[in-house]
């Protein structure tokens, strides 16, 4: 936990004093210093789509990203993993894409994302690509400014060689009174089985393995801090074991 702080406390650091900021390219065309910006996050708990992936303990994470106003973007982010997750205890996301508008309140995005493990010398292989399209429409001058979300991503071979994975999400982002946010959301995911579940290795000794996890997150920004308290949970806490159970996670990051 210490060694997270120390991470994170570096990391706003920097990026205050400008060092990242210094490093980018005058303020003219798509090399604009506003179109670059970074997020230091620390976290009780890594979860991703309702699985824990530092086994219950804190992570700290970085991103860096560019955001051109035609609606291209690119970017990198990085955590600390478990071992179980992966040998060489990191995971680094390199994405990008296009977002960009339908109508005035009809957005959509499609993007590509590589999840990459450094030093992980794990066999069968984790990393894997996801293709991800989505969209998302708010509601203009209704009270809480509710914003909805529909997620679809595909994976040709997901974590561990394990095959075709599908997976889909809705989400709901409420604004409520004193700048506090409410978002809720629901997955679902299906992974076909191959090296890592295939032959009978997921549950009911079946191929493959596919749950739902649900997920409500309350949020608030206080002096340039965003600070998240979150809940999440999953249909098959018997097949993940305790990386599958209800967490309950805090989180504080800072964007600059």
């Amino acid at each position: 936990m210490k060694r997270c702080i120390k991470f994170f406390l570096v990391l706003c650091a920097m990026m205050n004093t400008g060092i990242v900021e210094e490093s980018m390219a005058e303020d003219t065309g798509f090399l604009a210093r506003s179109n670059f910006s970074g997020t230091a996050t620390l976290t009780t708990d890594y979860v991703f789509r309702g699985l824990s992936q530092t086994d219950k303990n804190p992570a700290a994470q970085v991103s860096f990203d560019y955001n051109h106003p035609v609606g291209v973007f690119l970017g990198a982010w990085a955590s600390n993993v478990a071992n179980s997750v992966s040998e060489g205890n990191l995971e680094i996301d390199l994405y990008g894409g296009y977002k960009g508008q339908l109508s005035e309140n009809l957005g959509f995005e499609l993007s590509a994302i590589y999840y990459w493990y450094p030093g992980g010398g794990n066999d069968p292989e984790p990393d894997y690509l996801e293709l991800h399209g989505g969209v998302n429409y708010a509601f203009a001058n209704i009270p809480l400014e509710p914003k909805i979300g529909l997620g679809l991503n595909y994976s040709p071979d997901f974590y561990g060689e394990d095959g075709n994975a599908y997976y889909i999400n809705g989400t709901l982002r409420l604004t409520l009174p004193y700048k506090f946010g409410l978002r809720f959301e629901v997955g679902y995911q299906n992974v076909e089985g191959d090296k890592t579940t295939g032959n009978g290795g997921g549950p009911d000794s079946e191929d493959g393995y596919d749950y739902l996890f649900w997920h409500i997150g309350l949020s608030r920004e206080i002096l340039g801090f965003n600070l998240d308290l979150s809940y999440w949970d999953t249909n098959e806490e018997q097949y993940f074991g305790t990386i599958g159970d209800d967490l309950v996670v805090f989180t504080i990051s800072r964007s600059f």
